[in-house]
């Protein structure tokens, strides 16, 4: 089938609510994807950060084939070893002990984290404190705590309880705070709201503070982890430890699985009967995912991700663009802010070859595949950087 005649099927038997681009892709590897023409793009937003590993690694692909051929659905009240290798290497990455629940999304990840916020807090602790710029989810649980309202139209009224404190505002948060606060969630990187940064003093108030007031302190690591940023997961940039981490989007590998991880104290919050999942963690998923995990120790992706990104800063630097107000990010998470709306460069780029996307209007996010070629990412950036240049300042 054509692009055309795909794109005519898009729109006569999917739900109108994706703003998709006139594309219909049939194939990819490594960075490369190709569409219905047989066209190739370079791919420098891995579907939202989640083809981290490339698109069809062969080491995805075949964890992926061997676990389908072997078992692909049991349920969660029984085991089996995919899942327990996914989980301990997520553990032993992160907090070193504690435990994992999983799922399909990083909304839901961020649903059981809610749930074990208030289920930790007790019996009238139920408000979560967000932040302005921050993104949780569609979720209702989700869309609550993320604080862009523009997200929330025609679906109010939100779950009661949630709270929107301006970001790396710690004093606004120490006022927000009353006997009433389960919980208080923030992004290591804000994506969805334009790639803002915390202060690593305000997530060590953060920290400090729930502390104080025994709350829960979940950081949402959907789009940042494990190793896009430069870390295996954002928090570690700040030298803090949260409570609790979601992850998403990157953590299969292309399949959908996502985890809610709890470290010692906040582990056995959701007792049996809680909380669940059909098809969470499932065998083919699990086992997507620990290839992962595995790709990105043997890979050395983590340190990959840091030398990618200063050559993506270098070559952004020496372009000289005058309609460029700031670089931010850590790792292959960057956004890069136009002076004025940038929507048009992600047709422009998409015409030469190039996939990026934009966010809050004016930022241009790169968040390419862990494993892309140097040579492929400079040919695709350069292309990129010619684009912003050529738009007004």
């Amino acid at each position: 089938m054509t692009n055309e005649q795909l794109m005519t099927g898009t729109q006569k038997y999917l739900m109108a609510n994706y703003g998709r681009l006139p594309v219909a892709i049939v194939s990819a590897a490594g960075a490369t994807v190709r569409d219905a023409a047989g066209r190739e793009y370079i791919d420098l937003f891995a579907g939202f950060g989640a083809a981290a590993m490339g698109h069809c690694h062969p080491a995805v692909v075949e964890a992926i084939r061997r676990q389908a051929g072997e078992l692909m659905c049991v349920g969660n009240l029984f085991t089996w070893p995919s899942q327990v290798e996914l989980a301990e290497r997520i553990i032993r990455h992160s907090f070193g002990a504690g435990r994992v629940f999983f799922c399909h999304s990083g909304a839901e990840a961020n649903e059981a984290a809610l749930k074990l916020a208030r289920r930790a807090a007790g019996k009238g602790r139920y408000k979560m404190i967000s932040f302005t710029h921050g993104f949780h989810g569609r979720t209702m649980g989700g869309l609550s705590m993320t604080s862009q309202t523009k997200f929330h139209e025609g679906f109010e009224p939100m779950v009661p309880g949630c709270v929107y404190v301006p970001f790396n505002d710690a004093p606004a948060v120490e006022r927000a705070i009353d006997k009433e606060t389960a919980g208080i969630i923030f992004e290591p990187i804000q994506g969805e709201g334009g790639i803002h940064l915390p202060e690593a003093s305000f997530l060590a108030r953060l920290r400090e503070l729930a502390d104080r007031h025994k709350l829960t302190l979940i950081c949402d690591e959907v789009w940042t982890a494990p190793a896009r940023t430069g870390q295996w997961f954002g928090y570690q940039h700040y030298g803090i430890t949260p409570d609790v981490i979601t992850l998403g989007k990157a953590l299969g590998g292309g399949v959908p699985v996502a985890a809610c991880v709890a470290r010692e104290g906040f582990d056995q919050v959701l007792t049996p009967g809680t909380h669940g999942c059909t098809l969470g963690g499932n065998p083919v998923c699990a086992a997507a995912g620990a290839a992962v995990m595995k790709l990105i120790e043997s890979e050395g992706l983590v340190e990959r991700a840091n030398q990618l990104e200063r050559r993506i800063r270098e070559m952004i630097a020496a372009a000289k663009l005058p309609n460029v107000r700031e670089v931010r990010g850590k790792g292959l998470m960057l956004g890069i802010e136009m002076a004025k709306p940038a929507k048009e460069a992600v047709a422009a780029c998409l015409a030469k070859g190039v996939m990026i996307n934009v966010t809050a209007d004016t930022v241009v996010r790169l968040a390419p595949p862990l494993t892309i070629e140097q040579g492929q990412l400079e040919a695709a950036l350069k292309i990129v950087l010619d684009v912003l240049k050529a738009m007004p300042a």
